[in-house]
């Protein structure tokens, strides 16, 4: 049986923590499974209905007396935070890692701030 699907993203880098909240009457409990990383699956507990693929990349937090729980992104890359709602939706949220860059140069995504690349050396002589 194929349930019901809605999702989102969201683009966080390392370090950076997302809430996601929803109405409490919606909140299911229990154990579900989801598919991790290598295509096999794996059995998870609900923190307030939520449950997340790769905890190594990023962790959840039940937000106490809140249908709610933190996501954490630990370090560069994907992952998914799935919702499972008493009533058959499934939500998911795909975490995009964006690489830490500043625009100041062609390599961090430039240019920015008057940087431009040349391949003339004799600019500025």
């Amino acid at each position: 049986m194929s349930l019901p699907k809605t999702g989102t993203s969201l683009y966080l880098l390392p370090g950076m923590k997302a809430k996601l909240k929803v109405p409490k009457v919606y909140v299911a409990h229990g154990k579900r499974k989801i598919m991790d990383n290598n295509g096999n699956y794996m059995d998870v507990t609900l923190e307030n209905g939520f449950a997340v693929q790769d905890k190594d990349v990023g962790t959840i937090e039940p937000v106490t007396g809140e249908p709610a729980v933190i996501y954490t992104h630990k370090k560069y890359g994907l992952n998914k935070i799935y919702f499972w709602a008493r009533t058959g939706e499934v939500g998911l949220v795909d975490i995009i890692a964006v690489p830490i860059h500043d625009h100041s140069s062609i390599v961090t995504g430039g240019p920015a701030y008057g940087t431009y690349f040349t391949d003339d050396e004799t600019v500025g002589d």
